[in-house]
C-alpha cells in the first residue's frame, strides 16, 4: 500500500520517497513505471485527472492507482531528454525526488471543489442527485437527475454556489475505517464502498453545503475555488447535464469573453446595454445586401447564358482569349462567378443547346476551376482523369460533368489550351 502522502497534507509540493518496485526500461515501447513506499502525486479517480511533475527531474506521464498501490509512469527517453538517461538510474530501495506540478494540483483541487458546492446547492434547492461528474481540459459537467432544470434555475444556484464560496467556509476532509460512522454525517449520496471510505463536506458539518464521499483534493477552505460560472443545459438521459467551470479557467474564460465582447463594442459603437440590438440592426442591413447581391448575380447568370446561346451555332470558330463559340467546343471565362454560379450555368447549357453538342469548358479565374459539361460525345470525367495531372490539376466527375481545381492560372491556360484541341481533333 502506498502511502498518500496528498491526503495528509495537500498543499506538500516535494517529498523524497522511496522505490519499491521499478517496471519497464525507459523506452517508447517500455516507459518507465515507478512504485514509491510514498507519494506526493494524487492517481486518476473520483472524476478527476491524476496530478503530473517529476521524479528526479523525469517528467509524469500518467498516475495510476490499483489496489492500493499507486503507479508512477514516466515520459520515455528520446533525443529531446536523453541527457535525463543519467540520472535515471533507480533501484529498488534507493531514492527518489518528487516534485508536483502544482498549478495544475491547485487547479484541480479549485475546480473538484466547486463542482462539489454546485452538487450540493442543486440538491438542497431541488432535491436533484449527481448522478455523473466530469472534469474536462477545457470545462466540467455534472448529471443532475432531473429533467428540464431551466436557465433561470441554474442561474440562481449558480449564485447561491458563489455565496458559499465567498463566505470561505472551511472544506475538511476526515478518513473512516467502516462505514457505520461515515454513515452518521448527513450525505448527499449513500456510500457505495464499506472501507477506507473518505468524507469531504463543505461547511459546518451539521449544516454543510456539501458532505459526500469523494478521493479527490481539495482546497482547506471554500473562497480558494474564487469563482464558478454556469455555461450551458442540456438534456440527457432524462437529467440535466450542466456545463460549468471554476477557478482560475472560469477567470480564464471571463477574460477571453471580455475582450471578445470590447472589440464587438468598437466594430458595432456599443456598450453592454445596446450591443445586441446594433448587431440586430446590422444583420438586417447585411439582409438586406444579399437579396440584392442575390438578384444581381442571378441577373448576371441570366445574362450570361444568353449572350452563349446568341453566340452558338455559328459554323466558324470565333475565339477572344478564352471566349469560344463553335458546333464543338464552347469556352467562357469569368472573372466574377464562383463555381456553383458556373454549375448554374452549365446545367442550362446542356439542357438549351440545340444541334451538336458541344464540350463546355466554364472558367472561374479567382479560383482557378474549370467546369466541364456536356451531354455530346465527350467524357468529361475522363478527361480530368487522364489529362488535368499533368497541369497539377486535382479534380473528378463523371461522363456529363466535371470540375478540376489548378494551382496557378497557366496550368489552367494550358490546360484549356489541351482540351480546344482534343475537341479541335475530334470535330
Amino acid at each position: 500500500m502506498t502511502r498518500k502522502l496528498y491526503q495528509e497534507d495537500v498543499y506538500k509540493k516535494e517529498c523524497e520517497s522511496t522505490v519499491v518496485d521499478i517496471q519497464g526500461s525507459g523506452t517508447a515501447g517500455a516507459p518507465f513505471v515507478l512504485v514509491l513506499d510514498e507519494t506526493i502525486f494524487f492517481p486518476t479517480g473520483g472524476g478527476q485527472p491524476c496530478d503530473l511533475g517529476t521524479i528526479d527531474g523525469i517528467p509524469l506521464t500518467e498516475v495510476y492507482e490499483k489496489d492500493g498501490v499507486v503507479f508512477h509512469k514516466l515520459l520515455p527517453f528520446s533525443q529531446e531528454n536523453q541527457d535525463q538517461t543519467s540520472i535515471a538510474k533507480w533501484k529498488v530501495g534507493g531514492r527518489a525526488s518528487c516534485v508536483l506540478d502544482w498549478e495544475r494540483r491547485f487547479e484541480h483541487m479549485q475546480r473538484h471543489c466547486g463542482e462539489h458546492i454546485l452538487s450540493g446547492i442543486f440538491f438542497r434547492e431541488c432535491g436533484g442527485v449527481n448522478r455523473g461528474f466530469h472534469m474536462g481540459s477545457g470545462y466540467m459537467t455534472i448529471d443532475i437527475d432531473l429533467p428540464g432544470i431551466t436557465w433561470e434555475e441554474a442561474q440562481r444556484i449558480e449564485t447561491m454556489t458563489n455565496e458559499v464560496i465567498w463566505a470561505n467556509v472551511p472544506v475538511t476532509t476526515r478518513y473512516y475505517e467502516d462505514r457505520a460512522e461515515a454513515e452518521k454525517l448527513p450525505l448527499r449520496k449513500a456510500l457505495t464502498v464499506d472501507e477506507d471510505i473518505s468524507i469531504v463536506s463543505v461547511g459546518d458539518e451539521s449544516n454543510p453545503a456539501d458532505c459526500v464521499a469523494c478521493c479527490g483534493t481539495h482546497p482547506s477552505t471554500s473562497g480558494q475555488v474564487g469563482l464558478l460560472k454556469v455555461l450551458k443545459l442540456e438534456n440527457y438521459k432524462g437529467m440535466t447535464r450542466v456545463y460549468f467551470k471554476a477557478g482560475r479557467e472560469a477567470l480564464i474564460d471571463y477574460q477571453n469573453k471580455h475582450r471578445v465582447l470590447s472589440e464587438l463594442h468598437v466594430k458595432y459603437s456599443s456598450d453592454d446595454n445596446d450591443l445586441l440590438v446594433k448587431m440586430n440592426v446590422q444583420d438586417e442591413k447585411n439582409k438586406e445586401v444579399r437579396q440584392e447581391l442575390n438578384l444581381m448575380k442571378n441577373t448576371l447568370i441570366g445574362k450570361a447564358i444568353d449572350e452563349i446561346l446568341s453566340n452558338y451555332g455559328t459554323a466558324e470558330l470565333k475565339k477572344e482569349g478564352h471566349r469560344i463559340s463553335s458546333p464543338w467546343l464552347l469556352i467562357r471565362e469569368y472573372p466574377y462567378f464562383q463555381v456553383n454560379n458556373l454549375l448554374t450555368i452549365s446545367k442550362a447549357l446542356t439542357e438549351k443547346l440545340a444541334g451538336p453538342k458541344p464540350l463546355i469548358a466554364l472558367v472561374s479565374t479567382r479560383e482557378n476551376i474549370v467546369i466541364l459539361a456536356t451531354s455530346g460525345k465527350h467524357d468529361c470525367g475522363k478527361i480530368v482523369k487522364d489529362n488535368a495531372h499533368v497541369w497539377r490539376g486535382k479534380g473528378g466527375g463523371n461522363a456529363a460533368g466535371a470540375r478540376v481545381m489548378f494551382p496557378s492560372r497557366d496550368d489552367l491556360d494550358c490546360f484549356i489550351t489541351f482540351v480546344s484541341q482534343v475537341c479541335q481533333n475530334a470535330k
